[in-house]
């Protein structure tokens, strides 16, 4: 069956891509394509030709999953050629085609439009070149074309940032030649038909690299992407096309022969793979239309703006009307903030804060086909909770709850029908963390946790599976990590040494600047929690406790281990803390001595990859890909790493093994090697 639909009215060639459900660019319809173009230039009735997807979507661009067969550098030329030779035969077309285009419009699927001669959009779509954030530069023409359209600045901004443009924006830069509503979008394509307009011939207005290289200067050593990129640019712009794409050739298969490119598609694919659960194959899910949130706390009004972000209606229930109403006001804040910046259109916001109904009626919540509570971490106060929600609901309501440290077993005990209760562990700020842990208790059904699956996807979070233990997974391997940072203190590190040694290895910021932001005050009950169940963690560190002790609980009391000064969230020195950090040592009767920057990573990684391993091995997750992807889009571990055990991986088993057997030694059984580990060295 051909990838392209083909059909001729009145003179005009449509050529509709047919590859469901996203029109993936492949191998195979670039030659479909290519024939079609063909076939028409042949047909002596055709005068122009249209290319086209659906009114609501173009195609997802290029098939990643080609990306996996790399192996050597030809293999990455050749894909790129491939491309590029598809999309020439394009623009040499005798008779002119139009793109007519929607949706999202990214990487391959630009890179054709942009080898037609005119473009037409659908109002509403968006346009990026999001290459550089898989690590690979755009190798389709992307770089040589796309300058030609809109001028060099322009280009390289999109092409250095991955960040989206709109279609009026791709309007006024000159990237499309017209705009239309969806259901008209072939019309002023054949209009828009003229004499063939060949991109690759367009001439450069002013050239000037000055804020490109500033992006390039920004970008980590181990990430090539940007250079190549701007490589490729200047040569297409300084010596010719041709020239321009052959280094994109050469720049694919350079970024592809880097473990940074190769770990950042390691998480592309394991972000797609997280809600693949073979045991639940055959459960069927249900749609979740009606949702409620109970408690209005902030991780209720992050969970509740999620759900509303999505277009889904919500009711806000919260017995505590003060605690309701600040909570209404800070979606409807954070909302408005979204439209004055230009992320939310006029319309979209009215039509989401018309979407919230806020209560304190528990009857209000009767017609909801989800129910999520998020009240305060007490199991009274939860178990209070889902009783009240199980008298108001329906019997084939499912209801989940929040909880970040108590066990949903625990918690189920007390239901009438705790088949269909699930866990939902979102992260925080709930409406903007795109990771979503789907918890997994003992009489949970499997077509409860399948209707989770699929609300996940539904507010376009990224769902992992897990099964019930404590601290479920991220807290479990991140707790840990934090923790060290409070043991490195009492060592002799400094706070900003500590931190800085993680943004070096590639975090966003430090774990103690992270914990401060979170509160120390729920590092300490979390981890009280994670202590009894894993006695090998040790006990929480004193200094931390102390600082909680003291009411310096980070960021919200506007001191923790650093200081801050109110609506600033920059980080200061705190003496206060330092004096903390100072007699801890001295109690512990240990000589405070310096620590180098490797250690500190070593120990602060190898805490992570200690427990993630165990968590393998207690089969919390069904795959370690699952914990790369959870442990990235968590916590911000760095992607270009792969991943916690990813990373383990590629500095080897054995190594992983030996270093640990050493600090446990050195610092106790908290860096005890699993058994598991052992079996695996070999792998």
């Amino acid at each position: 069956m051909s990838c392209i639909a083909s059909s001729v009215t009145n003179g005009v060639c449509v050529l509709r891509l047919n590859a469901p459900p996203v029109n993936t660019l492949s191998i195979e319809m670039l030659g479909d394509l290519r024939a079609g173009v063909r076939q028409a230039n042949t047909d002596a009735s055709v005068r122009s030709i249209v290319i086209t997807g659906t009114p609501e979507h173009f195609s997802a661009g290029a098939d990643v999953a080609m990306f996996r067969d790399i192996k050597i550098a030809k293999d990455a030329e050749r894909i790129s050629r491939a491309f590029q030779e598809a999309f020439q035969e394009i623009e040499d077309s005798a008779k002119p085609v139009t793109a007519a285009v929607a949706g999202k419009m990214m990487g391959g699927a630009l890179e054709l439009a942009m080898a037609c001669h005119y473009r037409v959009c659908a109002r509403g779509t968006v346009f990026s070149m999001p290459e550089v954030n898989l690590g690979i530069n755009p190798g389709a023409g992307g770089t040589q074309r796309l300058p030609r359209l809109i001028g060099v600045e322009a280009a390289l901004k999109m092409l250095l940032t991955g960040q989206p443009i709109s279609a009026t924006e791709a309007l006024k830069l000159g990237l499309v030649d017209a705009m239309c509503d969806a259901a008209d979008l072939t019309k002023p394509a054949q209009a828009c038909a003229g004499a063939p307009r060949k991109t690759r011939e367009r001439v450069f207005a002013t050239v000037s690299y000055t804020e490109a290289e500033k992006l390039v200067a920004r970008s980590r050593p181990e990430l090539i992407a940007s250079s190549v990129i701007l490589e490729c640019v200047r040569t297409g712009v300084e010596q010719s096309f041709a020239t321009g794409l052959r280094a994109e050739q050469e720049g694919f298969a350079r970024c592809m022969d880097t473990l940074a490119t190769r770990n950042k598609i390691h998480v592309f694919f394991a972000t797609r793979e997280t809600a693949k659960a073979p045991d639940l194959a055959n459960a069927s899910s249900r749609v979740v239309a009606h949702v409620a949130v109970i408690g209005m706390g902030s991780m209720g009004t992050g969970i509740a703006q999620a759900v509303l972000q999505a277009g889904l209606p919500v009711i806000a229930l919260d017995e505590n009307a003060a605690a309701l109403q600040k909570g209404q006001q800070r979606i409807r804040e954070s909302l408005q903030k979204r439209a004055t910046q230009g992320k939310l259109p006029p319309e979209r916001l009215a039509a989401m804060l018309g979407a919230l109904t806020a209560t304190s009626d528990w009857s209000a919540i009767g017609g909801a086909d989800l129910v999520i509570e998020a009240v305060f971490e007490d199991i009274a106060i939860k178990r209070a909770v889902l009783t009240n929600i199980e008298r108001a609901v329906a019997d084939t309501a499912i209801i989940a709850s929040n909880t970040s440290t108590i066990s949903f077993d625990t918690l189920a005990e007390g239901m009438r029908r705790p088949g269909r209760f699930v866990g939902l562990h979102f992260f925080n700020p709930a409406h903007a963390m795109p990771l979503l842990e789907i918890i997994r208790h003992a009489a949970a059904a499997p077509e409860t946790v399948a209707t989770a699956l699929r609300f996940a996807k539904t507010i376009r979070k990224t769902p992992v599976l897990v099964r019930n233990r404590e601290g479920f997974l991220v807290n479990r391997i991140f707790l840990p990590y934090v923790n060290e940072a409070f043991l490195l203190l009492a060592d002799g590190a400094e706070p900003e040494a500590v931190d800085r040694a993680m943004v070096v290895f590639g975090f966003p910021m430090g774990p103690l600047t992270l914990i401060d932001m979170a509160g120390n005050d729920i590092l300490v009950h979390c981890d009280a929690v994670l202590t009894r169940a894993f006695p090998h963690h040790g006990p929480t560190p004193p200094i931390v406790a102390e600082l909680v002790a003291r009411g310096m609980l980070g960021q919200k009391s506007g001191a923790g281990v650093y200081l801050y000064e109110k609506g600033d969230p920059k980080p200061r020195p705190n003496p206060a803390a330092q004096e903390i950090i100072t007699a801890a040592r001295h109690r512990d009767g240990r000589s405070p001595r310096a620590i180098a920057a490797d250690e500190i990573t070593q120990r602060l990684v190898l805490r992570m990859v200690a427990e993630a391993l165990r968590v393998m091995e207690e089969g919390i997750v069904q795959r370690e890909s699952d914990v790369d992807a959870a442990m990235v889009l968590g916590t911000g571990f760095p992607d270009w790493r792969g991943g916690v055990l990813k990373y383990a991986r590629d500095i080897g088993l054995k190594t992983v093994l030996n270093d640990l057997e050493i600090l446990r030694k050195q610092l106790g059984e908290r860096f005890a090697p699993c058994k598991m580990l052992g079996e695996l060295k070999g792998t």
